[in-house]
């Protein structure tokens, strides 16, 4: 870990406060959920999904205000620069006494 942030090698990223530029080639500049992130995973929706610990049958992507069809997760790129939003659907309503 440095000054940049979290380091995780399980994750595949590297979280960062700052606005310096990705460390190496591999490295992807990413917003996701509104934070500014280095990314060094496998460079599909999939992939990010699962190394920020979201499950991708309940979660819905937007990617540069685009929503994402569940079944591309796996064949849509990440590129740099990027705004990636998960978005969950509620179901909810009140409760009808008999």
């Amino acid at each position: 870990m440095g000054e940049t942030g979290i380091n995780s090698e399980k994750t595949g990223m590297l979280s960062s406060g700052k606005d310096a530029p990705c460390p190496g080639p591999a490295c992807l500049d990413l917003v996701v959920q509104g934070k500014k992130i280095h990314y060094h995973g496998t460079r599909n929706v999939l992939s990010l999904l699962e190394s920020q610990g979201e499950n991708a049958v309940y979660a819905n992507v937007r990617i540069n205000g685009e929503v994402l069809r569940r079944r591309d997760f796996e064949n849509i790129a990440l590129n740099d620069g990027d705004e990636v939003d998960f978005l969950y659907y509620m179901g909810g309503g009140a409760r009808r006494q008999p």
